[in-house]
């Protein structure tokens, strides 16, 4: 990925305050400025975009003449977007030669935002991940629908369990954690044996 961002200059922004359809038609109407597409759909009303910087920057001015607040991110690429697609062929490649099984447990796939066991699919799935916007709000709607209940966030930082309290309405009866490290790891157990 890191060699496809040194070829191809990219972009991305955060677009807050507009639903995934109108970013959509934002990034749509922007295309004839470049490459440009949808990178991640955080929460209901904060989506990322990603491409070409000049064609990024035409599909914000759309967004914020719609009302929108849009934040250019630190980035040095255009992650999840056609910029970075050799990356996505070499990956491929790459997992051509793992040896993958039935998964046990479905997994989620932020490709999809649905269930995989099949290793011929979870294979595919994740080389597509790398050019495939992120569902992330759309995997939440899912385990939402299904009752889960307890949801884990494994990582030094809070930015997945912060979009889930945009995401989980406060009547939903749910319990967060987050596992940094061993005392994370400690009180997520307790919690759930």
């Amino acid at each position: 990925m890191h060699r496809e961002s040194t070829k191809h200059a990219g972009a991305m922004h955060a677009v807050l305050g507009l639903s995934i359809d109108e970013v959509r038609k934002a990034v749509d109407e922007a295309k004839d400025a470049g490459i440009v597409a949808v990178a991640n759909h955080n929460t209901a009303e904060q989506i990322v975009i990603t491409g070409e910087p000049n064609a990024v920057k035409r599909a914000s001015e759309i967004a914020s003449g719609k009302g929108a607040k849009v934040i250019p991110l630190k980035v040095s690429g255009a992650w999840h977007s056609e910029l970075i697609r050799g990356a996505e062929e070499d990956f491929s490649a790459f997992l051509d030669e793992v040896s993958f099984e039935e998964a046990k447990r479905p997994v989620l796939f932020n490709v999809t935002a649905d269930y995989e066991t099949r290793a011929q699919e979870i294979r595919n799935i994740m080389a597509r991940q790398l050019c495939s916007p992120v569902r992330w709000y759309d995997i939440i709607c899912k385990m939402l629908e299904e009752n889960v209940e307890v949801f884990a966030e494994v990582g030094p930082k809070k930015v997945l369990t912060g979009m889930l309290r945009k995401i989980i309405p406060k009547t939903y009866p749910h319990e967060v954690y987050n596992v940094d490290g061993i005392r994370g790891l400690e009180t997520f157990l307790k919690a759930v044996t």
